[in-house]
């Protein structure tokens, strides 16, 4: 099983290709085209779930047919010493589906989905509310190019990043 630091056992490298094709295939499946028996996928789909090189499951959903018309990214000025406490408070919204810590600038830069224009304006005015964000820059996010969302394994040979 391939562990951080490490390059990726053959095996575990393709079964994470398939599994990043279609994260649905049943281990039985797996095992026919990977050529192995379905015990063996198991064992190594289960070692790299407890490894925490997969974190989970999830269905690669359509966010403007359920209604999240408006993306933005939003940087974030913090008082100095709350940085964790801002980020945290800031995670809990759904709408904030992405917070990170930036150089520049901002402390923090947060990628959010909204409703329409209206509810953007909304979660910044009650951003803007918490006595340790100092200011906010908004930008509307007009089309987007590309949001891939599966992440690519190294290339065949390569060692796994730190």
């Amino acid at each position: 099983m391939a562990g951080h630091m490490s390059d990726l056992d053959p095996l575990d490298r393709s079964l994470l290709e398939e599994l990043t094709i279609d994260a649905r295939r049943s281990h039985r499946e797996l095992a026919r085209r990977l050529r192995v028996s379905p015990t063996t996928v198991s064992h190594r789909v289960q070692a790299m779930e407890q490894s925490g090189l997969i974190r989970g499951y999830v269905p690669l959903l359509d966010d403007e047919t359920l209604g999240w018309d408006l993306h933005a990214v939003v940087g974030i000025r913090i008082s100095k010493g709350r940085l964790r406490e801002v980020e945290e408070r800031l995670s809990k919204d759904e709408r904030a589906y992405a917070i990170y810590d930036v150089t520049g600038d901002y402390d923090a830069m947060v990628i959010g989905r909204f409703r329409d224009r209206r509810d953007l304006d909304r979660w910044v005015k009650h951003a803007l509310q918490d006595p340790n964000i100092e200011r906010t820059n908004t930008q509307v996010i007009l089309n987007r190019v590309k949001e891939e969302k599966r992440v690519p394994l190294p290339p065949r040979g390569r060692k796994a990043a730190s």
